[in-house]
């Protein structure tokens, strides 16, 4: 228990103090496979051929399972960290006590200790010596921590101004562009200039690899990509969130821009004791591309008969289900312009758009890929065309409601679901009749549809207050009901609930349809 207390003194550290000095403890099953993969990269006499310095160290726990000491260093920003390095080393911790040192990597200057600095004189030598520079690997799970951070921008946080402001960030400013706030890019930057022929190994987010705000960093960021892997982020126990972290290996001597990387993707189970390969990630730098959201916006003229609203967020799989229908939009996203016209013109489109959206599952392999501009295959594809117009019509991000006004987006005539009166509007049976033929899937769909209407209108008969001409969306809220304010999940109607689930399963079999024209048209790449 002591020993645990020691290794785990960061759980008594405020939330704020630990993202600003060390983003996670890295858990030991990651140790281990990083260190595996720092093999395979340099040889079975990796630790004897390299020199391996930690520059934010913690309490050492990266270090554990290392053999040579005389080839390790490891730096903090603490005192008292250095203090519980030492006491494991005095329990057993394979280091040197004169090798463990206070350093603020963001801002110290490397200057031996011979010479009043806090660099060791031999840790300096090998910096300033190119030729033993090479042999450096910077071996790391850096600090993570913006300035401001999410929360503070929603509202929900405390700010914290300057946390990500120091010398690195003064002086290599211009080089960041709008990843400055990042803590982690920060010591990439300075390793890459001032340390400029060694190898990096680092845990941390993909981001740097494919985010929008990172593209003047990757213009400055030129290496070789050696290996790595991918785990899933909330493995490290102060993380939130369904997203990839990375342990990649970088060869800073090989100065070049690259274009994407693919990882190993590894899984665990919850314990954490086991960890498996379970296949291969690209990751791209999207460098020279063209954003789904300009080639959406291009389908737009003003005086179209608008027939509804697409809701709007984000280039990328993680914001999917902010991207909806809707008949009714927020003052806010109308202010913040996060809405777009679906037109009578514009329909096929903005149905596309949707559901190349939401043909994939979220996860967290796949949250950081990004929506692009796609090339004109898709425009001959009428099959295709047609397959998306149907998954997004019967969708449930289609959140059209009547109540809004008139409900233009009922598929069927009210013959076809013996509705028990006339629809204001049979735009939409009509636009389908002019599609001709449909796919065997989207058919399926179709009839699957169908049927949940028609128990719609056979239920209502006797319901005064029903809305004849209700969508999709308003079906599901009279079945399911709401609790504090939330639609249910269920009905206790099992009829409507047998009808919706075999509704659902057939939109999987037509989104299996859908899938791999997304990546041949280029909205996704693979």
């Amino acid at each position: 228990y002591w020993q645990y207390m020691l290794e785990r003194r960061d759980l008594l550290v405020p939330q704020k103090i630990r993202e600003r000095k060390g983003s996670f403890f890295t858990p030991k099953i990651w140790v281990e496979k990083s260190q595996e993969y720092l093999e395979k990269t340099f040889g079975v006499n990796w630790q004897d051929e390299y020199y391996i310095w930690d520059c934010c160290c913690g309490t050492g726990n990266l270090l554990a399972g290392l053999v040579n000491p005389d080839n390790i260093w490891a730096s903090t920003l603490d005192q008292p960290d250095v203090d519980i390095i030492h006491n494991s080393i005095d329990q057993g911790l394979n280091l040197l006590k004169s090798h463990v040192f206070v350093f603020d990597f963001l801002n110290d200057e490397f200057i031996p200790q011979s010479r009043g600095g806090k660099l060791p004189d031999k840790l300096y030598k090998i910096i300033n010596n190119m030729e033993s520079q090479k042999k450096l690997i910077i071996y790391i799970n850096p600090p993570y921590a913006e300035a401001p951070t999410t929360r503070t921008i929603m509202g929900t946080g405390e700010n914290r101004p300057g946390i990500a402001k120091n010398k690195t960030y003064e002086k290599y400013f211009d080089q960041l562009g709008k990843s400055s706030r990042e803590i982690f890019v920060q010591f990439f930057i300075r390793i890459c200039n001032e340390i400029p022929v060694c190898k990096l190994a680092s845990f941390s987010t993909l981001k740097y690899v494919s985010g929008l705000a990172f593209k003047t960093f990757r213009q400055h960021f030129r290496a070789g990509f050696c290996d790595g892997f991918v785990v899933l982020a909330n493995t490290f126990d102060n993380v939130k969130g369904n997203f990839p972290i990375g342990f990649l290996i970088w060869n800073l001597e090989n100065k070049k821009q690259f274009k994407k990387i693919t990882c190993d993707i590894i899984e665990n189970n919850r314990e954490l004791t086991i960890a498996q390969k379970n296949g291969i990630k690209s990751f791209y730098t999207y460098k020279n591309c063209r954003y789904i959201n300009e080639w959406r916006s291009s389908f737009f003229k003003k005086g179209e008969s608008r027939i509804g609203f697409l809701r709007l967020s984000g280039l990328d799989m993680q914001n999917n289900s902010k991207n909806f229908f809707t008949s009714h939009p927020s003052q806010n996203d109308i202010k913040t312009h996060l809405i777009a016209d679906i037109t009578k013109e514009n329909l096929i489109e903005m149905c596309i758009y949707l559901a190349v959206r939401h043909v994939f599952e979220h996860t967290w392999i796949n949250d950081r890929d990004q929506f692009l501009y796609p090339n004109d295959g898709y425009k001959k594809d009428k099959r295709f065309q047609k397959d998306c117009l149907i998954f997004s019509l019967f969708h449930n991000q289609n959140k059209i409601q009547s109540q809004n006004g008139t409900n233009d987006w009922i598929p069927f005539s009210r013959k076809d679901v013996k509705g028990k009166d006339t629809f204001k509007s049979t735009f939409m049976y009509d636009f389908l009749q002019t599609c001709g033929k449909f796919s065997k899937e989207s058919n399926a769909v179709l009839e699957a549809g169908k049927n949940l209407w028609t128990y719609y209108h056979e239920t209502i008969k006797s319901d005064d207050n029903a809305d004849v001409n209700a969508s999709l969306y308003d079906i599901r809220e009279y079945f399911k009901g709401r609790t504090n304010g939330r639609m249910n999940t269920k009905s206790t109607d099992q009829k409507f609930n047998e009808l919706d689930q075999t509704l659902k399963d057939s939109l999987k079999n037509l989104a299996e349809i859908i899938k791999p024209k997304v990546y041949e048209y280029g909205f996704l790449l693979q």
